[in-house]
């Protein structure tokens, strides 16, 4: 079977430390970092420039740029400084993040488990026994490059989830869903955990 090569000391050191009893590794790999837009983007980038201009607007009017005569008195000003913020966030920011986090991020599929790891300020771990994911959302393009969502979700979530804003998403989802974004051979990988599922079906 295709696989994405994960280096040894990661399989050692990252997902093998988190295997438990009689659980083995059937795939390793990780989310591509070179991919930057979703199609959620084609909201999500209007959306931000609006917001960051709006936000730089603001700002620059409370501190006397934009009209003659003065700006608004300093809360004002103090008071637009997140909005500013956020909006640089979203509309440069966030891609930093996503590409940084693919980086640190590392998907395994096991004989019993679907296993998402981020490494970064500690290790967070999600896992979701594939007995238990009653539904597998695909989105597979031409070459092979996808995403796998693992469990019920709600549309926050999918929107939100691959775009560096997935906290969004991320407290909306009231469903233990995990996903693997971005992933080579993703039809492959897809097959390879309903082969499983079947399996422990039976």
């Amino acid at each position: 079977m295709a696989s994405v090569v994960v280096d040894d000391w990661v399989q050692r050191q990252v997902i093998q430390s988190e295997l438990m009893d009689e659980e083995s590794i059937e795939w390793v790999g990780q989310p591509d970092p070179s991919i930057i837009f979703t199609k959620a983007d084609i909201f999500l980038i209007p959306f931000s420039i609006l917001w960051c201009g709006f936000a730089i607007f603001w700002e620059a009017s409370a501190l006397g740029i934009t009209f003659k005569g003065g700006g608004a008195p300093l809360l004002f000003a103090l008071f637009g400084v997140p909005f500013v913020l956020i909006g640089l966030y979203m509309v440069f920011g966030r891609f930093f993040y996503k590409a940084w986090k693919k980086r640190k991020t590392y998907y395994a599929v096991t004989n019993k488990r679907i296993i998402v790891i981020t490494l970064g300020i500690g290790k967070n771990i999600q896992a979701v026994f594939i007995r238990d994911i009653p539904m597998i959302n695909q989105s597979i393009g031409a070459n092979g490059m996808g995403s796998l969502i693992f469990g019920n979700t709600n549309w926050q979530f999918a929107m939100y989830g691959n775009t560096g804003m997935g906290y969004f998403g991320q407290y909306a989802n009231n469903a233990a869903a995990i996903a693997f974004y971005d992933i080579r051979d993703a039809k492959t990988v897809y097959d390879l955990v309903n082969r499983i599922r079947n399996r422990q079906s039976q």
